[in-house]
């Protein structure tokens, strides 16, 4: 049965992070409580935006977190890659997310080429934007197709990468900048 989804038992993501997640959508005849709609069902985890001392807002857990565990969805306006770089020419945004980190450079050099897209959560988004970006993540990021199986406008799901102890500071949430 684990080769069939991409979530066990309980939930948690046990699929490798190169892989994109494909969760059920509006052509399954599932129900809401279904184990491949991990992200649709929104975030099941407590989460706390905190003031730090040198980072500024930052976000914590709020209770023992497992490995392979939903957190959040990195959700904010989704650009293309030129309205995205004219807005941070002018603006200097810095809540930017490439959606297409996940996919290999070749793959942007087919004959006639695509549009990358980025996740902008300068102007509206959720409390995902105040996760800090390290080289020792304790998130991994996975894009999760639904409705719409083009790569380029994934979901952005942050998963625990290891397990995660509630409230500590050191404990932020921090996920590996892709870009």
């Amino acid at each position: 049965m684990h080769d069939i989804f991409p979530y066990d038992e309980d939930g948690r993501i046990i699929l490798k992070d190169i892989y994109p997640v494909y969760e059920c959508n509006s052509m399954c005849g599932c129900d809401k409580n279904c184990r491949n709609k991990i992200l649709q069902n929104g975030v099941k985890v407590k989460l706390e935006i905190f003031e730090t001392e040198k980072k500024g807002l930052s976000v914590r857990v709020g209770e023992a977190i497992s490995r392979g565990t939903f957190v959040c969805e990195y959700i904010g306006e989704v650009l293309n890659d030129q309205e995205a770089t004219k807005r941070y020419d002018k603006e200097g945004c810095s809540y930017l997310y490439h959606i297409n980190s996940h996919i290999d450079v070749m793959s942007e050099l087919v004959e006639g080429g695509t549009v990358s897209h980025v996740i902008d959560t300068t102007r509206c988004g959720n409390g995902s934007r105040f996760i800090n970006h390290n080289f020792s993540p304790n998130l991994v990021t996975y894009q999760v197709l639904v409705d719409n199986m083009d790569s380029q406008l994934a979901h952005i799901g942050l998963y625990a990468n290891h397990i995660l102890i509630t409230y500590l500071e050191r404990n932020c949430l921090q996920c590996v900048n892709r870009n």
